[in-house]
């Protein structure tokens, strides 16, 4: 099904980033993490701990094993949307925002999506988020252009590293204006904050350019298929 041709965002003569900003600072110390300016929190997955057999007096104790990490995501791939690109991970800038990669106009990067690595990955539980441009800095078409297309029950697949193909399939559809008032605004938490099944949330600008940024974020909400 070929997709809607999405509103084109408005023209401008200046050159801007058209990145999810997605800012605020990050506390790495709390369960959740903050993104600006979407002051978004998603729920950072602690890292698998190995255990650590008990010595007995008559036996020395084995070194502990390793959990198997899960499997990156590396690439997404969604038909209706027109998505079919890699997956790379990204973490915080210096600032503690959500880094996303930019380069020339002609540059890869800007049809290459970003998953942010401080929260779970896409199949495990909680809410996975891959973020992308949705258009370069001549305002021409980026990878998420066509996010909008995106029809409650569609699919989305993320193949990773250990060469699954996971099925999402989109429950919800969204568009807010950039959230404010920290990691408790509900908004943010249903983004980014704690889930009871594993769920992968695309997110791209959306709405009017102020010069500076798009004023909305469109987030598309998707939950693994049985």
């Amino acid at each position: 099904m070929e997709p809607r041709e999405p509103v084109q965002p408005p023209s401008r003569a200046i050159s801007r980033r058209a990145v999810i900003a997605l800012c605020v600072g990050l506390a790495l110390t709390a369960s959740l993490s903050i993104i600006v300016p979407l002051q978004l929190t998603p729920g950072a997955t602690p890292r698998p701990q190995a255990l650590h057999p008990t010595a007995t007096s008559t036996a020395t104790a084995l070194p502990s094993p390793s959990a198997t990490p899960y499997p990156l995501p590396f690439w997404i791939t969604a038909s209706n949307a027109r998505i079919n690109a890699s997956v790379i991970p990204v973490g915080a800038d210096s600032n503690g925002a959500m880094a996303a990669p930019e380069g020339p106009n002609d540059d890869p990067i800007w049809f290459t999506t970003f998953w942010w690595d401080l929260g779970p990955k896409p199949g495990q539980i909680g809410n996975a988020v891959i973020a992308g441009h949705l258009d370069r800095k001549d305002g021409s078409p980026a990878v998420f252009w066509f996010l909008r297309s995106l029809k409650i029950g569609d699919s989305v697949y993320v193949r990773n590293g250990a060469g699954t193909t996971l099925h999402f399939v989109v429950n919800e559809i969204e568009t807010y204006l950039n959230p404010t008032g920290g990691p408790d605004n509900p908004v943010l938490q249903k983004i980014f904050g704690p889930a009871s099944t594993a769920n992968l949330n695309l997110i791209t600008c959306a709405g009017d350019w102020t010069g500076t940024e798009y004023n909305k974020k469109l987030v598309v909400f998707t939950t693994l298929a049985p």
